[in-house]
């Protein structure tokens, strides 16, 4: 197994078969590469859907979507396809299921059949919007929560609006495992911070994000067939870029249980 380094987060994986059974020291060197990387590309695999499940208990129990619906023989995995640009649901900055009060840790993406161009995503390290945050926001918020809700999942989904709900989380999260602090404010599901009013809240809200998107903090990964990416959800946030217009992008997504950011 070969870990290639990219910055400013990611690490590329090769020479190791994720449909097979990994050793103890190659699971434990895997994990390690998360933590430090945060986001890891796993190149040239075959993976059933049986085979990813097993891949993606490496980071915690497979979860099932509180929304969408996933296959038949694996409901935690969900297929994305493409249905062009006018349902691309994914056309922001966001951390995954911030709405649940215990958002995944990990999601995991298998691309199947993606384009030759276009359909990138971007991924920008959170630990770093936190640091290089300017102090006056980090003191103002330091304890601060932001709320968060799924009112975009359930309308999107033509889901039951029973199902809506708002969540508080810590504008900034300790990380459970590595102890660090990280930007944990999303656009696509936070819909304001408590305490603020309106328009201070909306103001330091269009800050943050702005923080968190920034191009210091990003990689960029184009797919290829049989890539498998895993983040870390809880100082990552991700975009899926549409600029494919009606060509064929399939993937498999997964994410595995977390736990109350604090």
């Amino acid at each position: 197994m070969k870990i290639k380094k990219i910055q400013p987060l990611g690490a590329e994986i090769t020479d190791v078969d994720l449909s097979y059974d990994l050793s103890e020291s190659d699971r434990q060197l895997i994990k390690e590469a998360f933590l430090d990387n945060l986001v890891l590309i796993f190149k040239d695999q075959n993976l059933k859907p049986k085979n990813l499940f097993l891949a993606a208990s490496l980071w915690g129990p497979p979860q099932k979507h509180p929304v969408f619906q996933g296959l038949d023989e694996h409901p935690e995995i969900i297929k994305i396809e493409n249905y062009g640009e006018q349902y691309h649901t994914n056309a922001h900055w966001h951390s995954d299921v911030t709405f649940e009060e215990e958002p995944p840790d990990a999601t995991i993406l298998y691309a199947i059949d993606v384009p030759s161009e276009g359909g990138n995503t971007l991924f920008s390290n959170q630990y770093l919007a936190y640091e290089f945050l300017e102090t006056s926001l980090k003191k103002k918020l330091n304890n601060q929560k932001a709320i968060n809700t799924n009112r975009s999942v359930v309308l999107l989904a033509g889901a039951d609006p029973a199902l809506e709900k708002t969540v508080k989380h810590p504008v900034f999260r300790t990380h459970p495992e590595t102890g660090k602090r990280a930007l944990f404010v999303t656009q696509a599901f936070v819909e304001r911070i408590e305490g603020l009013s309106d328009n201070e809240s909306q103001e330091i809200l269009t800050k943050l994000y702005a923080q968190a998107s920034d191009k210091k903090f990003r990689y960029e990964h184009k797919w290829h067939n049989g890539d498998m990416v895993v983040w870390d959800n809880r100082c990552v946030q991700h975009f899926a870029v549409h600029d494919h217009g009606d060509k064929t992008r399939t993937l498999h997504r997964i994410t595995v249980s977390g736990s109350k950011p604090y």
